[in-house]
């Protein structure tokens, strides 16, 4: 049962990561985009990976893709359809399918022969404990605190500027009409 459940969610992550790329209109791709994430995240609790899971929802759903659709909303022409000429798009996915057929042969090889040094260092890593995974985290003198804030801000920085210039567009049309 937990292979035919794992094969149902794997599918499910691969059939929405291509709608996300695919759908012409990109608030219907951001959702899918998000119902991508929230299935591996399922895959995450499947292998017993809850914090892994939990990370997944908070980072991907709760910031990035919240920031997207920020972003999406704001923009013009939400509901124009945005694909691209059927001669670029055809060039568009002929490449799509090259580059993800290279990665999908590099991923084969790698699980196929495993390395020594990928052997190696899976037997030697230690199990390890939430409170230690927060201490890591949370450290200021080698943990992620710092480079977390500095990406805050850059997001951040790019959410106020994306404000400026979907205002600055309607101010100059509004100017242009009669």
């Amino acid at each position: 049962m937990n292979d035919f459940l794992f094969y149902v969610i794997a599918s499910a992550v691969a059939l929405l990561s291509l709608l996300a790329v695919t759908l012409p209109n990109l608030l219907h791709g951001a959702i899918a985009l998000v119902g991508s994430f929230f299935a591996t995240a399922a895959i995450y609790i499947m292998l017993q990976m809850e914090f892994l899971a939990l990370a997944q929802i908070a980072l991907y759903v709760g910031g990035i893709v919240v920031f997207m659709l920020i972003i999406i909303l704001l923009t013009n022409d939400l509901g124009v359809d945005n694909s691209l000429s059927r001669v670029s798009a055809g060039r568009q996915a002929g490449k799509g399918v090259i580059i993800a057929g290279l990665i999908a042969a590099l991923c084969i090889f790698f699980t196929s022969n495993p390395s020594k040094l990928l052997h190696d260092a899976t037997r030697q890593a230690a199990p390890v404990s939430i409170d230690e995974i927060g201490i890591r985290l949370l450290s200021t003198s080698n943990g992620f605190i710092v480079p977390f804030e500095v990406i805050s801000l850059l997001l951040l920085a790019a959410l106020i500027g994306a404000v400026v210039l979907s205002r600055r567009e309607n101010k100059t049309e509004e100017k242009e009409k009669p």
